[in-house]
Protein backbone atom coordinates (compact mmCIF):
# COMPACT_ATOMS: atom_id res chain seq x y z
CA UNK A 1 0.00 0.00 0.00
CA UNK A 2 1.40 3.42 -0.88
CA UNK A 3 0.32 6.73 0.59
CA UNK A 4 0.00 10.39 -0.22
CA UNK A 5 -0.63 13.07 2.39
CA UNK A 6 -1.30 16.77 2.51
CA UNK A 7 -2.38 19.23 5.17
CA UNK A 8 -4.05 22.61 5.40
CA UNK A 9 -4.08 25.09 8.27
CA UNK A 10 -5.87 28.33 9.06
CA UNK A 11 -5.13 30.49 12.10
CA UNK A 12 -8.78 31.57 12.35
CA UNK A 13 -9.30 34.47 14.74
CA UNK A 14 -6.43 33.38 17.00
CA UNK A 15 -3.16 35.24 17.40
CA UNK A 16 -0.99 32.12 17.15
CA UNK A 17 -1.19 28.90 15.13
CA UNK A 18 -0.92 26.20 17.78
CA UNK A 19 -2.00 23.26 15.59
CA UNK A 20 0.59 21.22 13.72
CA UNK A 21 1.05 18.02 11.75
CA UNK A 22 3.93 15.60 11.25
CA UNK A 23 4.70 12.50 9.19
CA UNK A 24 7.49 9.97 9.57
CA UNK A 25 8.41 6.75 7.77
CA UNK A 26 10.72 4.39 9.64
CA UNK A 27 12.79 2.45 7.09
CA UNK A 28 13.71 -0.20 9.65
CA UNK A 29 10.17 -1.12 10.68
CA UNK A 30 8.35 -0.07 7.52
CA UNK A 31 5.74 1.76 9.61
CA UNK A 32 4.38 5.13 8.52
CA UNK A 33 3.07 7.49 11.19
CA UNK A 34 1.00 10.66 10.94
CA UNK A 35 0.37 13.04 13.84
CA UNK A 36 -1.93 16.00 14.35
CA UNK A 37 -1.64 18.10 17.51
CA UNK A 38 -4.13 20.77 18.55
CA UNK A 39 -2.29 23.00 20.99
CA UNK A 40 -4.36 24.12 23.95
CA UNK A 41 -4.81 27.87 24.27
CA UNK A 42 -3.63 30.82 22.23
CA UNK A 43 -0.12 31.28 23.59
CA UNK A 44 3.21 31.74 21.89
CA UNK A 45 5.05 29.12 23.94
CA UNK A 46 2.51 26.47 22.94
CA UNK A 47 2.77 27.43 19.27
CA UNK A 48 6.57 27.12 19.51
CA UNK A 49 6.40 23.73 21.26
CA UNK A 50 3.92 21.73 19.17
CA UNK A 51 6.20 21.35 16.14
CA UNK A 52 8.99 19.49 17.93
CA UNK A 53 6.49 17.51 20.03
CA UNK A 54 4.58 16.29 16.95
CA UNK A 55 7.73 15.16 15.16
CA UNK A 56 8.99 13.33 18.24
CA UNK A 57 5.64 11.59 18.55
CA UNK A 58 5.59 10.63 14.86
CA UNK A 59 9.08 9.14 15.10
CA UNK A 60 8.19 7.18 18.23
CA UNK A 61 5.00 5.83 16.70
CA UNK A 62 6.71 4.80 13.47
CA UNK A 63 9.45 3.08 15.44
CA UNK A 64 7.22 0.94 17.66
CA UNK A 65 4.16 0.65 15.41
CA UNK A 66 1.67 1.21 18.22
CA UNK A 67 0.29 4.77 18.39
CA UNK A 68 -1.31 4.32 21.80
CA UNK A 69 1.93 3.02 23.29
CA UNK A 70 3.75 5.90 21.59
CA UNK A 71 1.58 8.49 23.35
CA UNK A 72 2.13 6.82 26.71
CA UNK A 73 5.85 6.44 26.10
CA UNK A 74 6.42 10.05 25.11
CA UNK A 75 4.43 11.64 27.95
CA UNK A 76 7.22 11.54 30.58
CA UNK A 77 9.73 12.68 27.95
CA UNK A 78 7.63 15.73 27.11
CA UNK A 79 7.09 16.49 30.79
CA UNK A 80 10.86 16.47 31.37
CA UNK A 81 11.50 18.66 28.32
CA UNK A 82 8.81 21.19 29.24
CA UNK A 83 10.44 21.68 32.64
CA UNK A 84 13.51 23.12 30.88
CA UNK A 85 11.63 25.47 28.54
CA UNK A 86 10.48 28.09 31.03
CA UNK A 87 6.76 27.71 30.35
CA UNK A 88 4.33 29.40 32.78
CA UNK A 89 3.77 27.05 35.70
CA UNK A 90 0.01 27.50 35.55
CA UNK A 91 -0.18 26.89 31.78
CA UNK A 92 2.63 24.72 30.36
CA UNK A 93 2.22 23.72 26.73
CA UNK A 94 -0.14 20.83 26.03
CA UNK A 95 -2.23 19.56 23.14
CA UNK A 96 -4.96 17.22 22.05
CA UNK A 97 -3.31 14.54 19.94
CA UNK A 98 -4.17 11.97 17.32
CA UNK A 99 -1.73 9.49 15.78
CA UNK A 100 -2.22 7.09 12.87
CA UNK A 101 0.17 4.27 11.99
CA UNK A 102 0.07 2.17 8.82
CA UNK A 103 1.88 -1.17 9.02
CA UNK A 104 3.61 -2.84 6.06
CA UNK A 105 0.78 -5.39 6.08
CA UNK A 106 -1.74 -2.61 5.41
CA UNK A 107 -3.31 -2.47 8.87
CA UNK A 108 -4.18 1.00 10.15
CA UNK A 109 -3.88 1.81 13.86
CA UNK A 110 -5.20 5.07 15.32
CA UNK A 111 -4.85 6.38 18.87
CA UNK A 112 -5.75 9.69 20.46
CA UNK A 113 -5.83 11.68 23.68
CA UNK A 114 -8.20 14.62 23.61
CA UNK A 115 -10.67 15.67 20.95
CA UNK A 116 -8.84 15.53 17.62
CA UNK A 117 -10.74 13.25 15.26
CA UNK A 118 -10.21 10.73 12.48
CA UNK A 119 -12.64 10.05 9.63
CA UNK A 120 -12.35 7.25 7.08
CA UNK A 121 -13.80 8.00 3.66
CA UNK A 122 -14.47 5.46 0.91
CA UNK A 123 -16.43 5.99 -2.29
CA UNK A 124 -17.85 9.32 -1.18
CA UNK A 125 -19.02 8.13 2.24
CA UNK A 126 -17.37 8.73 5.60
CA UNK A 127 -17.26 7.14 9.04
CA UNK A 128 -16.14 8.80 12.27
CA UNK A 129 -13.54 6.54 13.93
CA UNK A 130 -12.91 8.36 17.20
CA UNK A 131 -14.69 9.44 20.39
CA UNK A 132 -13.95 12.85 21.91
CA UNK A 133 -12.31 13.04 25.32
CA UNK A 134 -14.18 16.03 26.72
CA UNK A 135 -17.03 17.09 28.99
CA UNK A 136 -19.52 17.00 26.11
CA UNK A 137 -18.94 13.25 25.71
CA UNK A 138 -19.30 12.71 29.45
CA UNK A 139 -22.59 14.59 29.51
CA UNK A 140 -23.94 12.60 26.55
CA UNK A 141 -23.07 9.38 28.38
CA UNK A 142 -25.03 10.68 31.37
CA UNK A 143 -28.04 11.20 29.11
CA UNK A 144 -27.73 14.99 29.20
CA UNK A 145 -27.64 17.56 26.45
CA UNK A 146 -24.08 18.95 26.48
CA UNK A 147 -23.62 22.46 27.82
CA UNK A 148 -22.76 25.00 25.10
CA UNK A 149 -19.09 25.14 26.14
CA UNK A 150 -18.71 21.49 27.24
CA UNK A 151 -16.66 20.63 24.16
CA UNK A 152 -13.95 23.06 25.28
CA UNK A 153 -13.18 21.14 28.49
CA UNK A 154 -10.84 18.23 27.71
CA UNK A 155 -10.67 15.14 29.90
CA UNK A 156 -7.44 13.88 28.30
CA UNK A 157 -4.49 15.33 26.39
CA UNK A 158 -1.02 14.49 25.17
CA UNK A 159 0.66 15.55 28.44
CA UNK A 160 -2.13 14.56 30.86
CA UNK A 161 -0.26 11.65 32.48
CA UNK A 162 -3.35 9.75 33.62
CA UNK A 163 -5.64 10.87 30.78
CA UNK A 164 -7.30 8.30 28.58
CA UNK A 165 -5.58 7.03 25.46
CA UNK A 166 -8.06 5.31 23.18
CA UNK A 167 -7.30 3.28 20.06
CA UNK A 168 -8.97 1.65 17.07
CA UNK A 169 -7.63 -0.52 14.27
CA UNK A 170 -8.82 -0.86 10.69
CA UNK A 171 -8.01 -3.99 8.69
CA UNK A 172 -8.76 -3.29 5.05
CA UNK A 173 -8.43 -6.90 3.98
CA UNK A 174 -8.88 -7.63 0.27
CA UNK A 175 -11.29 -4.76 -0.44
CA UNK A 176 -10.13 -2.87 -3.54
CA UNK A 177 -10.04 0.87 -3.97
CA UNK A 178 -8.46 3.92 -2.40
CA UNK A 179 -9.29 4.87 1.18
CA UNK A 180 -8.95 8.37 2.58
CA UNK A 181 -8.08 9.06 6.20
CA UNK A 182 -8.78 12.57 7.46
CA UNK A 183 -7.34 13.83 10.75
CA UNK A 184 -8.77 17.10 12.06
CA UNK A 185 -8.54 19.51 14.96
CA UNK A 186 -11.77 20.67 16.58
CA UNK A 187 -11.51 24.05 14.88
CA UNK A 188 -11.71 22.23 11.56
CA UNK A 189 -14.40 19.63 12.24
CA UNK A 190 -16.86 21.31 14.63
CA UNK A 191 -18.31 23.81 12.10
CA UNK A 192 -18.77 20.95 9.61
CA UNK A 193 -20.37 18.71 12.21
CA UNK A 194 -22.79 21.52 13.07
CA UNK A 195 -23.54 22.04 9.36
CA UNK A 196 -24.11 18.32 8.80
CA UNK A 197 -21.25 17.91 6.35
CA UNK A 198 -19.24 15.58 8.60
CA UNK A 199 -20.55 12.66 10.69
CA UNK A 200 -21.43 13.61 14.30
CA UNK A 201 -20.57 11.59 17.41
CA UNK A 202 -23.10 9.17 18.85
CA UNK A 203 -25.99 10.90 20.66
CA UNK A 204 -25.29 8.79 23.76
CA UNK A 205 -21.53 9.45 23.77
CA UNK A 206 -20.68 5.82 23.03
CA UNK A 207 -18.25 4.61 20.35
CA UNK A 208 -21.00 2.74 18.50
CA UNK A 209 -20.80 5.14 15.55
CA UNK A 210 -17.60 3.34 14.58
CA UNK A 211 -19.67 0.32 13.62
CA UNK A 212 -22.42 2.36 12.03
CA UNK A 213 -23.04 2.94 8.38
CA UNK A 214 -20.95 5.48 6.55
CA UNK A 215 -22.77 8.67 5.62
CA UNK A 216 -22.44 10.69 2.39
CA UNK A 217 -19.59 13.17 2.65
CA UNK A 218 -19.04 15.15 -0.55
CA UNK A 219 -16.89 17.51 1.54
CA UNK A 220 -14.19 14.81 1.50
CA UNK A 221 -14.21 14.08 -2.22
CA UNK A 222 -11.75 15.49 -4.74
CA UNK A 223 -8.01 16.07 -4.87
CA UNK A 224 -6.47 15.80 -1.39
CA UNK A 225 -5.01 19.32 -1.47
CA UNK A 226 -8.40 20.76 -2.40
CA UNK A 227 -10.18 18.75 0.29
CA UNK A 228 -7.79 19.83 3.04
CA UNK A 229 -8.15 23.51 2.07
CA UNK A 230 -11.93 23.17 1.76
CA UNK A 231 -12.24 21.75 5.27
CA UNK A 232 -10.20 24.49 6.94
CA UNK A 233 -11.34 27.46 4.85
CA UNK A 234 -15.04 26.67 5.17
CA UNK A 235 -14.67 25.99 8.90
CA UNK A 236 -13.17 29.43 9.52
CA UNK A 237 -15.61 31.12 7.17
CA UNK A 238 -18.51 29.81 9.28
CA UNK A 239 -17.53 32.16 12.15
CA UNK A 240 -14.66 34.46 11.13
CA UNK A 241 -14.64 36.47 14.35
CA UNK A 242 -14.65 33.47 16.68
CA UNK A 243 -12.88 30.81 14.63
CA UNK A 244 -10.37 28.52 16.33
CA UNK A 245 -7.17 27.31 14.68
CA UNK A 246 -8.30 24.84 12.00
CA UNK A 247 -6.10 22.02 10.73
CA UNK A 248 -6.91 19.06 8.49
CA UNK A 249 -4.60 16.32 7.29
CA UNK A 250 -5.74 14.21 4.33
CA UNK A 251 -4.01 10.86 3.85
CA UNK A 252 -4.80 8.73 0.81
CA UNK A 253 -4.12 5.02 1.20
CA UNK A 254 -3.76 3.24 -2.13
CA UNK A 255 -3.62 -0.57 -2.40
CA UNK A 256 -0.39 -1.84 -3.88
CA UNK A 257 -0.54 -2.94 -7.51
Amino acid sequence: MFTRQTASQHTGSRTYQADTTAHHHDPDTGHRAWVLLDGIGDRIHTAAWVGTASLALARTAASIGDPGAAIRQIRPVLHAERATLGHPEDWPADAAAIVAVLTPAGRLHIAWAGDCRAYLAEQGRATLLTTDHNKATEQRREGRQPDPDAHDYLTSSLCFSTGAVEAVAVDFGPRPGMRRLVLASDGAYLPHEQAGTLPPPSPDGSPRHRDGRAVPAPLLTGAPEAVARRITDLAVRADPSGADNATAMVIDLHPAD
